[in-house]
């Protein structure tokens, strides 16, 4: 595996290699059986010392029970997990569209309130799902958020998650990033939900703000600030955006360095914290956004690619998707730049995707507007993904081109859509919707 990419790991048929890291591989690959297109994430051995790879296969092993345990739309799937001849132990996973967090963040900086508030109710509600079965993350960072091109966010890797009665650590040993770990985690090896309200507190702090509520590259001096030290307000560091001193007093109680001071759920910090926008007029009332998000019947929906999508990610089974490397903590960096610091997360879902196809990529080869939503991150070369591959699903790529398309149309975009439309024709020119939404656009006009 080290001196090639393999053609198969397990039944799963390889497309390439989307990023590596010290401890493993992330492959595209394909499912032939159920012929849909899935993230494979393999361990390759390092050089560590035989104690310590096998702790890191047990806990392997584990991200694999943790993540088939939950069931959740914010959460992302994990479909299978095995042990190849070659490959050596491998999972299987949903293959997610969409940017993490961290690279939202570097690009853009602190988030508007109505889509720090989506993101962070979305969350929420996957942390007390997790929760409610006696499972904790462990570590919620913003490298472990995807959003996607519609503003969906998942919850990724439950790599060092625990499993009730698992042992997987040593009193004492501490699995995590530092600078958003809870202060009981660092200075007695302590985790359970209230770990992770602090660990999530610690991402909206910087979601609001755009600054680390712990800042620092090395790790000891960080764990001493998070253990010691009071981070200053948002409203003090936010810079442009706007934060007001509610939400200061909300973030800062959720951050609280004794468990027992902070909220006692993530759904009760975020209720609190919309409560505190919306005191400010910066965000509408819980009573009016839980009316107005109440969904519509199926039955009166439209035969849409929007529908589908999310019809396909409820069931389980969600088949779009680039590059889940991220989400595992491993890959090449320079994905980070993958979005264009001027994409505003504030909008629908329209307005966010006709956003996306009109930015261009930093830093980067450029790339047309239908490859731009399908591909926010690198490959482990540093080259931006561009055109058909001949092990992909083209048919469920050009079906995820077409569902962008319809999100640009809505969103009065007409060129962009056009020219993902153009794209999905490259995938499969069969595609009935092709002609159909072409139709739309003609009839409206220029």
């Amino acid at each position: 595996m080290d001196s090639g990419i393999p053609t198969k790991v397990g039944r799963y048929l390889v497309d390439r290699l989307l990023g590596a890291g010290a401890m493993g591989c992330v492959y595209l690959a394909r499912d032939p059986e159920l012929d849909r297109a899935v993230a494979i994430k393999t361990v390759r051995d390092p050089g560590m010392g035989r104690e310590a790879l096998e702790a890191y296969l047990v806990r392997f092993k584990n991200e694999a029970r943790a993540a088939a345990r939950l069931h959740h739309p914010s959460i992302v799937s994990v479909f299978d997990v095995g042990e190849d001849e070659s490959a050596g132990p491998y999972l299987v996973f949903e293959y997610v569209a969409g940017s993490t967090l961290k690279q939202i963040l570097q690009a853009r900086g602190a988030l508007e309130p109505g889509a720090l508030l989506r993101i962070s109710d979305q969350i929420a509600s996957a942390l007390d799902a997790a929760h409610a079965t006696g499972i904790v993350h462990r570590d919620v960072k913003p490298d472990n958020i995807l959003v996607t091109a519609d503003g969906r966010a998942k919850l990724a890797d439950f790599g060092v998650a625990r499993i009730p009665n698992a042992q997987l650590t040593r009193e004492g040993q501490f699995l995590g990033t530092p600078c958003y770990a809870a202060p009981e985690t660092l200075t007695a090896g302590k985790y359970g939900p209230e770990s992770d309200l602090f660990s999530f507190a610690a991402v909206l702090y910087e979601l609001a703000s755009g600054t680390r509520a712990f800042p620092g590259d090395d790790a000891v001096a960080v764990a001493h600030k998070v253990v010691n030290d009071t981070p200053p307000p948002p409203s003090s560091v936010a810079g442009e955006q706007t934060v007001p001193r509610t939400v200061d007093a909300v973030i800062a109680r959720a951050i609280a360095k004794k468990p027992d001071d902070r909220y006692p759920s993530a759904g009760a910090f975020v209720l609190a914290l919309r409560d505190a926008y919306a005191r400010e007029g910066l965000a509408p009332p819980v009573e009016e956004r839980i009316a107005s998000e109440r969904p519509a019947p199926l039955a009166k929906r439209g035969r849409s690619g929007s529908t589908y999508a999310f019809a396909a990610l409820l069931g389980g089974g969600l088949l779009v998707g680039v590059a889940l490397v991220l989400m595992f903590g491993i890959g090449g960096g320079s994905g980070d730049d993958a979005i264009d610091a001027g994409m505003d997360l504030g909008g629908d879902a329209g307005s966010m995707a006709q956003q996306m196809a009109q930015r261009p990529v930093r830093d980067a080869s450029p790339v047309d507007a239908g490859e731009l939503l399908l591909t926010t991150q690198t490959d482990a070369g540093g080259a931006i993904d561009s055109g058909p591959s001949g092990g992909f699903d083209a048919e469920e790529r050009a079906k995820d081109l077409l569902s962008r398309a319809r999100a640009l149309i809505a969103g009065g975009n007409s060129e962009g859509a056009r020219q993902l439309i153009e794209e999905a024709r490259r995938y499969d020119p069969t595609n009935p919707d092709i002609a159909s939404l072409l139709a739309r656009l003609r009839d409206a006009g220029p």
